[in-house]
């Protein structure tokens, strides 16, 4: 059972590398999805060993997933990469701009062998946006960040990454910052979901969902929002991967960490991101599995989503086999 609620979280392991801690649940539990920080790219020798440790783990490959927009939000970066312009600032200069600023962060996450890069940012905000957007959005007009995401996608597809937009249904004219408390929207405009949904026609593979509480969507936030999800798959009719938000965020501190990855089960996330400690993590899974063995329907949504992921994974996994590290 552990192992089963373990194949759908994302975590991030020690760095530089992982301790023996680490090391033991993550082959124990066969968690095979990461997410990596600045803090696991400072040295080649030793960011390339932690690449290596993850990639040769027992059993079958996982995402390896990492937050390279660009501008402030750039995990590998110097001397292990370039410098990356803020996305806001290549979209000024036009399509062409952003189909080479996509393949250039595209070539810099494949040379790691990583597989998703969790970008682009599609809400629609542009200078004035709060800090915790501000440069990392292409603008705010839907039909051009429309334009420009399909480009970004159609860029990462290219060069063989898997590219994860976010932060649906979209952020735009929200003041609260998720990382720190929970924003509220009345209702999701049409204007929002236009990105979303032309990146769709690019065969977008995967999306991240935000904290945002909807009203017209109900009680919870859209991480653990069965509507919101139904939008994504019904409405909009993605058939890819759909990955919370970060679960330690601030936004959702009124739920205990086991009941934070229950819910975003519930709700039909495929997969869930929790970028705390590892070990902690481990302990909340573990003590949501006791409580799944004695539900008959939580076994059967579990048993469900863990099929309808390794599904669509296999279908994904065509595009990300240049990653496996070379003997």
């Amino acid at each position: 059972m552990i192992r089963k609620l373990a194949s759908l979280a994302v975590l991030t392991p020690g760095a530089p590398v992982p301790e023996v801690e680490e090391r033991e649940l993550i082959r124990d539990l066969a968690i095979r999805h990461f997410v990596l920080f600045r803090r696991h790219f400072q040295e080649e020798e030793a960011s390339r060993e932690l690449v290596r440790v993850l990639r040769t783990l027992p059993g079958e490959p996982g995402y390896l997933m990492v937050d390279q927009e660009g501008g402030r939000v750039q995990r590998i970066g110097p001397p292990l990469a370039p410098e990356f312009p803020e996305p806001l600032t290549v979209a000024r200069k036009g399509p062409e701009e952003i189909r080479t600023f996509s393949r250039e962060l595209a070539r810099t996450v494949k040379q790691w062998s990583l597989s998703v890069n969790l970008a682009p940012v599609l809400d629609l905000a542009g200078e004035e946006a709060p800090d915790f957007l501000r440069g990392r959005t292409l603008g705010e007009n839907p039909e051009k960040v429309g334009e420009l995401g399909r480009l970004f996608i159609r860029g990462h597809l290219e060069e063989g990454v898997l590219p994860c937009a976010k932060h649906f249904p979209g952020l735009g004219g929200v003041e609260r910052d998720p990382h720190r408390e929970l924003p509220r929207k009345k209702e999701v405009s049409a204007a929002d979901l236009l990105p979303f949904r032309e990146a769709l026609k690019e065969g977008l593979p995967l999306i991240m969902t935000t904290h945002l509480l909807v009203q017209e969507w109900g009680d919870y936030p859209v991480t653990f929002s069965p509507q919101a999800v139904k939008v994504l798959r019904e409405e909009l009719g993605f058939s890819g991967l759909v990955l919370t938000d970060d679960l330690a965020m601030g936004a959702l501190s009124s739920y205990e960490l086991p009941e934070r990855f229950l819910l975003a089960l519930l709700s039909g996330h495929d997969l869930w991101l929790y970028c705390g400690n590892l070990p902690e993590a481990c302990s909340a899974l573990e003590e949501l599995a006791r409580e799944v063995s004695g539900s008959r329907v939580l076994r059967e949504r579990l048993a469900e989503t863990v099929e309808r992921v390794q599904r669509r994974f296999s279908g994904l996994t065509v595009k990300i086999r240049y990653n496996r590290p070379t003997p």
